[in-house]
């Protein structure tokens, strides 16, 4: 799954000079580095509206009937899934992100690890938009994140990130590196660069 994600771009122009888009038809966004978006809240997402591509600030998690948010969606089944289709079918949509974060049980620990590509760069999470909302799309885990959880975002770059907005394909992640961070990413109110600093080894805690 993915449940929180960074995004540590300065300001607007600098997002906009890593994406992989000529030119947006509009942007809606107020930018800040982020470095613990959680579900409810808002970040941007790139989107097609009437043919347009859009750049706005969006809520993270579909209502459920039932209550709360759906935030994910699993990328193998979402096109026939109720809550999912009609959003798959016409509400493509690319998150743009530099990190996610996955947690694995360690002794009385549950340890948060921070998922970013080998150049630290920016990428894009394939998700899902209708009305102002979006989700992101899961897939089997993988390399560097195969033994922390069996679920992750699907991440794309470059052309990969063009074609599933264009066409709906979706292709394998790039090779991400780990690392283990600081226990304050758990807290959604913490939202500064202290969420991602690198735990030294001599303080993990095992039974």
């Amino acid at each position: 799954m993915c449940g929180r994600y960074t995004l540590t771009c300065p300001d607007e122009d600098t997002l906009v000079a890593n994406l992989p888009f000529d030119a947006f038809s509009e942007t809606r966004i107020e930018l800040r580095p982020r470095y613990n978006i959680a579900p409810g809240q808002r970040s941007p997402v790139i989107y097609f509206d009437g043919g347009s591509l859009i750049l706005a600030d969006s809520l993270w998690g579909f209502e459920r009937s039932t209550g709360g948010l759906a935030i994910n969606a699993r990328s193998e089944t979402a096109e026939r899934t109720a809550m999912f289709r009609d959003a798959f079918r016409g509400g493509r949509c690319l998150v743009p992100a530099d990190g996610f974060l996955e947690w694995r049980r360690e002794g009385r620990v549950n340890q948060p690890y921070l998922f970013r590509t080998q150049d630290r760069s920016l990428f894009s999470m394939a998700g899902l938009w209708k009305e102002g909302r979006y989700v992101v799309l899961t897939q089997d885990s993988a390399g560097e994140v195969e033994d922390i959880h069996d679920r992750m975002p699907v991440v794309l770059s470059g052309e990969r990130a063009r074609q599933w907005l264009h066409e709906g394909e979706l292709s394998e992640s790039p090779p991400l590196t780990r690392t283990a961070v600081s226990a304050r990413i758990n807290r959604i109110e913490n939202d500064d660069p202290g969420c991602i600093e690198p735990l030294a080894q001599g303080t993990f805690q095992f039974d």
